[in-house]
């Protein structure tokens, strides 16, 4: 059965995340996997010179379950009005470790769609708390869905693919198709660049390759020339009208990470439209 995880550390934003996601899942006919990683004394930097007992083990681990159960009947209040329709069901996890001492466990589960987070808080508090959006994006092999506070469900009409056009890019599309389909919903294939030869022939080459290969009926393609990749992004987010907006986050080597930052990670940030980010490369590519 199809799933979708939601990466909570308990807080009101992460609770707006977790109920969006519920009813993402609903229309998509999968179920919701809750998930905590929470770090026991042992595993912080100075636990060495410390002898803890084995009950503080216990006592967070049991408390963090005790919190899975409280979110997962919150949750399931949101259900009880619901009387057609699919009604996902809710499984809790929680691990003694970071997410990314986790992420295989994640991607042995095939069923497993995609990750639902809410994005991180800004300001001085963020920074000292750390930016989870960027640990999970860095880390992920599977989508990962940023889900801003203000972000409320509705049924998807449009979904923004902001392509630079690459060959994995195809495998994307065809992803999206899954998640477009249950709605009906178009799939606006943006790409940002300067109308040149070399640039038009690429995006034909390219919209052939999707015609060839992605076999769905509303799939639409609109160029917008931007200098700035970063303020393309933004007006692109801000101009499409989309109810979700799709980038792909490209790894950088070390000097790339020291000088620059992701595009992905700033548009996570700042977009108040709920962000669909695919790894790359990525081992696989789910059907959702």
């Amino acid at each position: 059965m199809k799933k979708i995880a939601v990466l909570t550390d308990f807080s009101e934003r992460a609770y707006h995340a977790a109920e969006y996601a519920l009813l993402l899942a609903a229309r998509l006919q999968a179920n919701v996997l809750l998930y905590n990683s929470f770090l026991v004394p042992s595993a912080e930097p100075l636990a060495g010179q410390i002898v803890w007992p084995m009950e503080d083990y216990d006592e967070i681990k049991n408390g963090c379950e005790a919190d899975l159960e409280k979110l997962k009947a919150r949750l399931e209040g949101k259900l009880a009005d619901q009387t057609n329709g699919f009604r996902p069901k809710i499984e809790c996890r929680a691990h003694d470790a970071q997410f990314d001492l986790t992420a295989d466990e994640f991607l042995r589960d095939r069923d497993l769609l995609l990750f639902v987070l809410g994005n991180h808080q800004k300001g001085f508090s963020g920074l000292i708390l750390g930016n989870h959006t960027r640990e999970v994006l860095n880390r992920s092999a599977l989508p990962v869905l940023v889900v801003p506070e203000k972000a409320v469900f509705e049924p998807l009409h449009k979904i923004a693919f902001a392509t630079d056009l690459g060959q994995s890019d195809l495998q994307v599309v065809q992803s999206l198709t899954g998640l477009a389909r249950p709605f009906n919903a178009e799939i606006l294939l943006t790409h940002l660049c300067e109308s040149t030869p070399e640039n038009s022939r690429a995006v034909q080459d390219f919209l052939h390759e999707v015609t060839n290969k992605v076999n769905y009926p509303h799939i639409y393609y609109r160029h917008l020339e931007e200098k700035h990749l970063r303020e393309g992004l933004h007006h692109m987010a801000e101009t499409v009208k989309a109810d979700l907006v799709v980038m792909v986050h490209r790894h950088k080597d070390f000097l790339e990470r020291l000088f620059s930052r992701s595009h992905s990670l700033d548009l996570a940030e700042h977009t108040e439209l709920p962000l669909l980010i695919f790894p790359s490369p990525a081992k696989f590519f789910p059907v959702i």
